[in-house]
């Protein structure tokens, strides 16, 4: 097998792998430093390629600690070094243009490839080696180095970055790579677990009814009903799925029962007087005419079917009861989880590389010497909105310091 030896190897071209490149890449250049990047995959950052949607929702202006799971202070340290702003300054470093849409930032160009494209002209710029269909089988400690084994060359490096990602999405890029390597290292792996996922529905009736609605909604789950996300919500013939639901699937299980508000716009009491208002303006037309305006169509038609209400009643027969029942279920329409999905259908995973051992400062290993550990391998996750890459961005970037003020100071 060939040998090739690097100063600077990061296993993974991912989102964090790619931002601890392109911090390190000036000092490195400067201190005549080799970087090199194993990719696994035939092409890198795929995932960062399907994040948003294909836009890549790259940071998130509300980035703070309660937006995470995991442990706090691991994460608040993090968050306090790499805040949203110096997110922002790091693209601008690398020329990227964005623009914001209610506190997500995307950019400009309106397209996923184009953050991929400031990484790849960036590093190529300061002469730091991707090599993809890499894949690392082994890594072990030998004297003062790190020795990396793939398929086919073995690399001999004193740094070595763990940035292989989760195995959630496995279609994509995802895999259980890290964790090997990890524990090989000797690291403790929390089990990891599917996070991000849509919900399966048991209604299988109704969504078939209202399959292709996209409307803005809460949703709660009955289990945490203070954990309310606010976002566009999308029905499908399986199920519902949207950045507030991908943001409670982390908690969700079979069986659990989660509530839709369909009008957050309005309070109980301001719906109610709403619909009394127009029942007595449109006294003589029949039910539908209630909600002609306030709700799509199809959605209006399982709500009259649903709350028992009769469709060619006059609303001027409405009793008090039928907006007590209208009011409870257009604020808390209650749907129950089927099946929880698989890592293929997650866009994430909870679970991964204990925090307890990694130096939040530096994300420098406190097992093993000169080894890093960095991004969704880590058992940190977030919710959907950008906060996972922004922690993929933000672990990469202060590896990259740490190892970048070591090699200043030889």
């Amino acid at each position: 097998m060939r040998q090739e030896n690097a100063d600077i190897l990061i296993i993974g071209a991912g989102a964090s792998a790619l931002a601890c490149a392109a911090e390190l890449a000036p000092i490195a250049q400067k201190k005549n430093k080799k970087i090199i990047l194993l990719e696994a995959q035939k092409v890198c950052a795929r995932k960062i390629l399907v994040s948003g949607n294909g836009r890549c929702n790259f940071t998130n202006a509300k980035a703070n600690p309660n937006t995470y799971y995991g442990d706090k202070k691991f994460i608040t340290e993090i968050l306090t070094q790499f805040p949203p702003n110096a997110c922002l300054n790091f693209f601008d470093k690398l020329g990227l243009k964005y623009i914001c849409e209610n506190d997500r930032y995307f950019p400009l160009a309106g397209k996923a490839s184009a953050v991929k494209e400031c990484f790849l002209n960036w590093l190529e710029n300061y002469g730091v080696q991707i090599l993809e269909n890499q894949t690392a089988v082994k890594i072990k400690r030998q004297a003062s180095l790190w020795q990396v084994i793939t398929q086919d060359a073995v690399y001999i490096t004193k740094y070595l970055v763990l940035a292989c990602g989760s195995k959630a999405y496995p279609q994509i890029s995802g895999t259980e790579l890290g964790y090997t390597l990890a524990s090989q290292a000797g690291h403790k792996i929390k089990t990891p677990a599917p996070a991000l996922f849509g919900f399966d529905l048991q209604e299988k009736k109704a969504l078939l009814r209202i399959a292709g609605i996209k409307i803005q909604a809460n949703v709660w789950l009955e289990k945490y009903p203070y954990n309310v996300q606010t976002d566009e919500i999308i029905f499908t013939a399986r199920g519902v799925n949207g950045n507030n639901i991908l943001t409670l699937s982390r908690h969700a299980k079979a069986g659990d029962r989660v509530f839709i508000d369909f009008l957050p716009q309005f309070t109980n009491e301001e719906l109610k007087i709403y619909l009394q208002n127009r029942a007595k303006k449109y006294s003589s037309l029949k039910t539908k005419a209630l909600f002609s305006g306030l709700l799509p169509d199809n959605l209006i038609n399982l709500l009259i079917d649903f709350a028992h209400l009769r469709k060619n009643n006059k609303l001027v027969d409405f009793m008090p009861s039928n907006f007590a029942k209208i009011i409870e279920t257009l604020k808390a329409w209650p749907f129950t989880i089927y099946t929880l999905r698989p890592f293929e259908e997650a866009y994430s995973a909870s679970g991964g590389v204990l925090t307890s051992e990694i130096e939040a400062k530096t994300l420098r290993s406190i097992c093993a010497k000169d080894l890093f550990i960095i991004g969704e391998l880590l058992d940190v996750d977030a919710y959907c909105g950008g906060f996972s890459l922004h922690f993929a961005f933000a672990t990469g970037v202060l590896a990259a310091k740490a190892i970048g003020d070591e090699l200043c100071r030889i």
